[in-house]
């Protein structure tokens, strides 16, 4: 008799997990600006129903002066479209769509002024801190929108660095970018180095004596002061010596026989003293009269500016006599 054959049953092969399907950039950012909107809802609505209405008023005045900001950097954000325009890239146009967007922008948080724009001390902390906000999350766009940095978590890190003058970058091929991308990112350089707020000052009128509360909290230093009667004047005198000593430090670039985009670039990072560079490179390719020339300038940006004015003024016992000037290049 044939034996039976045992029948060994047949193991079920484990079914094929289906591949997470990864985000792409768009949806990413999508996602991360739906999560922040969100965000910013809850807090609108906490604030409307449990914070004193003090807080809301400090957040009035602070909405006004964020729309300032996104007013003057949409103005600032057509610079780069023009040098987008002059290399005949594609950047150029996105720039120019970001910059009237943020114009649209500041103008909407404009529409309505408090009743009081008066700034005290803690105002000028909120005025401040929101405007940072505002600047990095629209100056973020357009590094995505070009698609040069396309997730918007490492566009917000590369902005924020430049305007804070950090100088830490997450791009490995900075030559990569347009020329329109890598103006931007060292013009934030310049507006950082001065201070955001200072620049809005110089720009707008702005009532009340108490305004000096927001050159407090913002200006490069540790003690600010008045050098005219009002604090507009005063901001205007900041940038004009800001100005002059970047188109300083330019103009000897160009006489080293850097190229003009080089010079103009570097000289605004070298103003901010935070060193964003336009080549993989850094300096390391230049001359040594045109390092030598970036080095001085960084270290002639960090002294406080009160100095340069007292200077200017021929008041050079009293700008010497300061000892944080002399703690600083001692």
């Amino acid at each position: 008799m044939k034996q039976r054959e045992k029948t060994v049953p047949k193991k079920k092969e484990p079914k094929p997990k289906k591949p997470k399907k990864e985000r792409t950039p768009k949806e990413a950012t999508a996602l991360m600006l739906g999560v922040v909107a969100l965000v910013l809802a809850i807090l609108a609505i906490a604030s409307g129903y449990f914070l004193p209405v003090l807080v809301g008023a400090v957040l009035g005045i602070a909405a006004v002066i964020a729309g300032f900001a996104s007013l003057m950097f949409g103005k600032g954000g057509l610079l780069p479209a023009l040098v987008g325009a002059m290399y005949q890239e594609k950047a150029g146009f996105a720039y120019l769509i970001w910059g009237l967007l943020c114009i649209a922008a500041g103008l909407i948080l404009c529409f309505r002024k408090p009743s009081n724009m008066e700034i005290y001390s803690r105002d000028g902390f909120v005025c401040v801190s929101l405007s940072w906000v505002v600047l990095g999350v629209f100056g973020a766009v357009p590094f995505v929108i070009t698609g040069e940095i396309p997730f918007y978590i490492n566009a917000l890190f590369e902005i924020v660095s430049g305007f804070t003058t950090t100088g830490a970058s997450i791009l490995s091929d900075v030559e990569a970018l347009s020329h329109a991308s890598l103006f931007w990112r060292s013009f934030s350089h310049w507006i950082g180095g001065m201070g955001v707020l200072v620049f809005i000052l110089a720009l707008l009128p702005m009532k009340g004596g108490s305004v000096m509360n927001l050159m407090k909290a913002e200006s490069p230093g540790p003690t600010v002061s008045k050098f005219v009667p009002r604090v507009r004047g005063t901001a205007k005198i900041l940038y004009q010596i800001y100005l002059g000593m970047t188109l300083f430090t330019i103009a000897a670039l160009l006489l080293s026989g850097m190229k003009t985009f080089d010079s103009v670039t570097l000289a605004m990072g070298a103003a901010g003293t935070g060193g964003f560079a336009v080549l993989n490179s850094g300096c390391a390719v230049y001359t040594p009269l045109q390092q030598w020339i970036l080095t001085i300038a960084m270290i002639a940006f960090g002294v406080n500016f009160n100095f340069y004015y007292l200077m200017l003024c021929k008041k050079g016992k009293a700008a010497i006599s300061s000892q944080e000037v002399r703690a600083y290049f001692l």
